[in-house]
Formats: C-alpha cells, structure tokens, sequence
C-alpha cells in the first residue's frame, strides 16, 4: 500500500511538473546600458518567481524591469516556485547607450602621433559607418577619415576639436571632443637669408614647423656659423682653396663646405649641386644639382641639411664608402634666398 501512494504521489508531481510552462520575454530586443529593461512573465502557472539578471542582482517579482549598468553578455534566469526544474535562461546583450571614441594619448603633443578610435558596442554585427572631422592642422598618418581608427598629429598647439560622425544602423550620433594640444620641445634649424632675415624651423623627428621669427640665440649662433672653412687634424681646409688640397677636387669651384668626420666624407656646393665625396676626394656623387649654397652637417642627428633654388631640404648623412644612396631628401622650407644653416640645439 505504502509504495502504490508513494508511485502514485511521484506521478501526480511529474504530471504537475508538466502543467508549468516557465517562459518570459523582454524589452526591447536590444537594450542599451542604463536603459530600462522590461521582463514579462509568460509562465503557464506558478506561485512565487526567482530573476537572476546575470550581474549578481535578482527579483521576487512576476514581471520585474532592470537597468543594466555596463553593456555585456548577461544570462537570465527565471526559477518558478523555487523549484529548480522549473526554470527557464536567456542570452540578453547589453551594448553602450552611447557609442564614443579614445585617444591614445592623455597627453597630446604636436607634431606627434596620437590616434582615435571609435568604441561601438556592436553585438548584432549592424553596418558601422565613420566619419573622422578634424581640424585643418592634422594631418593623416595612418587609417582614413572613414575607418575606425585614425592616426594623426597636430602641426599647431592649442585646443583642438575632433568629431566622429557615426552611424549604427541607420541611427546617426555626433560625438565631439576637445583636446590640449602641447609644445613639443624640440631643437631647431636656423636660416639666415641673403637680406639677413634670419629665420628658425622647430624640427621634431622628420616633422618639421614652418618656419618662424629667431630668438636672440639664434641670431648669435647663425653669426658664429661658417661653411666656408673647416679644421680638422689640425689643418684648416678653405672653399676657395680645396681644388689645391684635395686631389679629387682639383678643378672645381667650391662654394660651401662640410664635414662628417666620423664618416670621413666632404660635404661640398658648387656651382653644379652638392655632392658628397671620400677625404681624398674619391668617389664625388651628386646630392642635389639645384643646391648650390649653405650646407649644414649634424653629425650629432646623422643629417645634412642645405639650401637650393627650391628651398631648404634635409637627409641622413651618407655612409657607404662608395657613397651611393637610396634615400630621398626631405624639403623643410621653400626659401630659396638661404646663404647660412645652423642646428639650435637648445630645446625650445
């Protein structure tokens, strides 16, 4: 008698069992973080309900709303009557109320790289368009105005605005920034021109600021600045008379003069170019055929930097003992009236 009721009550608990249909939806389909998400209770009976919202926060009541604070995956689980066979789960995706774009940087200095990058939550893979606004003094490296990512430097120093204009599934959003753009200290390529203007151009790796009024120091070393003569070893070697102590000069007129030392190579101008030759003389290669003026070697950065009829230009000292080169001469300025070039180490 004892096992018929026991049988009997375990039959009438799977039949129960199966008369509760634990089931729930939610809204909206695709909810937003710190937007109200609204749960609707569809279970076919039940006397008590347990939420589980996946982010440590429950409900006792029926049909309960929620905020969810972060976007993310969250699993969420209604238990009916307390019973753990009566429940029912569900994936719900929280994504960014407002999609927003980063800097790289904290600290943004011109004339260095920074890039932005837009932050989209985007779990149902809806079409993402971007569209960078930046000011007219930045300058593109990497990525374009329509990717994600931009890298990009400032030529001036100030408050800068950037805007991405971004659309997520036909909704459009405008998010705009301002940032602090910083001095970058840096030394600086004086000119002194043939009326005697003198001029300085902050260099910053291979970027450069256009050109600007020189300090009191910079006027004081452009004057103490000389590409005519040269010592070294102990003998000082003359423009007007190189052709008489190089061999391989023996013939032309040289205008200006430099040396690398290190390198044991001659920088010289003349009226055909520049040209850059071995101690001795050997193997003269052309640099530049429209530079005939001031030369300037720094041997502390490996460059060179000249004057030509197009402007002021500027590559890595040359190194190979045949002194053949592959590398392209960067032009700085467009000045072409410059009789004297000089490095202003000092950071300014």
């Amino acid at each position: 008698m004892k096992k018929i009721i026991i049988i009997a009550f375990a039959l009438a608990m799977i039949v129960g069992c199966k008369k509760v249909d634990v089931k729930f939806d939610y809204s909206p389909a695709e909810p937003r973080a710190g937007q109200t998400v609204s749960f609707t209770n569809r279970s076919s009976a039940g006397e008590s309900w347990l939420w589980t919202f996946g982010d440590n926060a429950t409900s006792l009541l029926k049909s309960p709303n929620k905020v969810y604070k972060k976007p993310g995956e969250y699993v969420v689980t209604l238990m009916v009557d307390s019973a753990k066979y009566l429940t029912h789960s569900k994936v719900i995706i929280v994504y960014d109320t407002v999609p927003t774009f980063v800097s790289s940087s904290d600290s943004i200095l011109h004339y260095q790289d920074v890039t932005f990058t837009a932050n989209v939550y985007n779990p149902f893979n809806h079409e993402l368009i971007y569209d960078w606004v930046l000011p007219d003094d930045c300058k593109i490296v990497a990525g374009s105005r329509t990717s994600r990512s931009v890298a990009v430097y400032f030529t001036t120093v100030g408050k800068k605005s950037v805007k991405l204009n971004l659309t997520q599934k036909d909704t459009p959003y405008a998010i705009e920034k301002v940032f602090d753009v910083h001095l970058t200290l840096a030394p600086s390529i004086v000119m002194r021109t043939t009326e005697h203007t003198v001029l300085r151009q902050r260099m910053i790796n291979d970027r450069f600021e256009y050109p600007s009024s020189a300090t009191a120091e910079d006027v004081r070393i452009i004057e103490l600045t000389n590409d005519t003569a040269v010592t070294f070893n102990g003998q000082t070697f003359y423009a007007s008379l190189m052709a008489n102590t190089v061999t391989g000069f023996v013939g032309l007129t040289i205008n200006h003069i430099q040396i690398d030392a290190m390198a044991q190579k001659w920088y010289i101008t003349t009226p055909n170019g520049l040209f850059v030759a071995n101690m001795d003389g050997s193997y003269l290669e052309s640099i530049d055929p429209d530079a005939t003026g001031a030369i300037f070697v720094d041997t502390y950065r490996n460059r060179i930097y000249w004057a030509s009829n197009k402007g002021v230009y500027g590559m890595p000292l040359v190194k190979s003992k045949n002194n053949r080169f592959t590398t392209t001469p960067l032009q700085y300025n467009d000045l072409t009236n410059v009789d004297r070039i000089v490095v202003n180490e000092k950071l300014q």
